[in-house]
C-alpha cells in the first residue's frame, strides 16, 4: 500500500512539473493546426481577397490527393527519408564503436565528428552546392586532378542520391552520439564475462552490444525519421526541388504550392495531409520505441 501511494504521488509530481511546458506546447502548436486546419476547407488564394471565407468542404483534399504531384513528392520524402536514416544508423553505429575504443587523440576526433550536426542546414545546402558545382565544383576538381572526368552531380539521375549523401554526412553525428552513450552504459562486467567464456567479438556485438543499443537505435531513428520528412532548407537551397521533381519533397511541394500559385487552401491540406503521412510513418518506431520503455520498467 505505501508503495503503491508513493509511486502514486511521484506521477501526481511529474505531472505537476510536466504541466507548465505541456500548457505552451499545446498553446503555441494547437492554435496555428486548427487554424490551418480550418483554412484546407476553404478556397483561399492570397490574391483573391475574401475567398478566405469561401468554404468548399473536401475539394481540396480531393484534388490534392489525386494530384500526381503529391504522390510523387511522397515518394521522394519516403526515398529520402529512409535511405539517408539506414546510412546514417549504419554509418553512425560504426564511427561510436570505433570512438568508443581506446586510442590517441579520441577525444579530439569525437570532437571534430559533430562538427557537420552543429551547421545550420541552410550553410550545409550551400556549401554543398559548391562541393556539386559541375564546372568548378570541389569533387570534380578533384576528380580531374586525378585524370578522371567530371561528374554531373545533380543531373535527373544523381540528384535524390546527392541530397541524400548531403544528409547523411549531416546526420551520421548525430547517429553516432546518441550511439556512442548507449556505449557508455553498456555494462562492462557482463562484457568481460563473456570474453573470459571464449566469446570471439562478433558474437560479444551480436548477443550482447547489439540488444542493448536496440533502444538507443529506436530513439535515434525515431527522431530523425520525423526530422527527415521535414527537411526544407538544405534541399531547397541545393536544388530547388528540381531537375524536374527529381527533390520536390512534400515540404518542398508545400511552399510552391503557396508562395508560387499563393494558394494557401491547397497549401493548407497539403500541411495536414503530411502531418497524417508522418504519424503513420514513424508510429510503428514509436510504438516499438514505447514498448521497450514499458519491457525495461517490467
Amino acid at each position: 500500500m505505501n508503495v503503491s501511494a508513493s509511486a502514486r504521488r511521484q506521477r501526481r509530481n511529474a505531472l505537476f512539473f510536466l504541466a507548465p511546458a505541456a500548457c505552451v506546447l499545446i498553446l503555441i502548436y494547437l492554435g496555428p493546426m486548427l487554424f490551418a486546419l480550418r483554412a484546407s476547407f476553404t478556397a483561399w488564394i492570397f490574391t483573391s481577397p475574401g475567398s478566405e471565407n469561401i468554404y468548399v468542404g473536401l475539394e481540396n483534399y480531393s484534388d490534392v490527393l489525386t494530384s500526381p504531384e503529391l504522390w510523387s513528392a511522397v515518394q521522394v520524402t519516403l526515398i529520402y527519408a529512409f535511405a539517408s536514416i539506414c546510412c546514417g544508423l549504419t554509418l553512425g553505429t560504426i564511427f561510436a564503436l570505433l570512438l568508443d575504443t581506446q586510442f590517441y587523440a579520441r577525444s579530439f576526433f569525437r570532437s571534430i565528428m559533430i562538427i557537420p550536426m552543429v551547421i545550420t542546414p541552410s550553410v550545409i545546402g550551400i556549401f554543398w552546392k559548391l562541393l556539386y558545382e559541375e564546372d568548378s565544383g570541389v569533387f570534380n576538381t578533384a576528380l580531374r586532378g586525378l585524370g578522371l572526368p567530371g561528374f554531373s552531380w545533380l543531373d535527373l539521375a544523381m540528384a535524390l542520391p546527392s541530397i541524400i549523401l548531403m544528409d547523411v554526412w549531416q546526420t551520421t553525428p548525430f547517429f553516432m552520439l546518441v550511439i556512442l552513450a548507449g556505449l557508455q552504459a553498456l555494462d562492462r562486467n557482463t562484457v568481460d564475462a563473456a570474453k573470459v567464456d571464449g566469446a570471439t567479438a562478433l558474437q560479444l556485438f551480436r548477443y550482447i552490444t547489439l540488444p542493448h543499443l536496440v533502444p538507443y537505435m529506436l530513439i535515434a531513428t525515431s527522431f530523425r525519421a520525423i526530422a527527415a520528412m521535414g527537411d526544407f532548407d538544405k534541399i531547397w537551397l541545393l536544388t530547388g526541388g528540381g531537375p524536374g521533381d527529381k527533390t520536390t519533397t512534400i515540404t518542398i511541394f508545400a511552399y510552391k504550392t503557396g508562395f508560387s500559385a499563393f494558394d494557401i487552401g491547397r497549401t493548407t491540406t497539403i500541411a495536414c495531409i503530411f502531418v497524417v503521412i508522418v504519424l503513420v510513418a514513424s508510429s510503428p518506431l514509436l510504438i516499438r520505441l514505447f514498448r521497450s520503455a514499458l519491457e525495461d520498467r517490467g
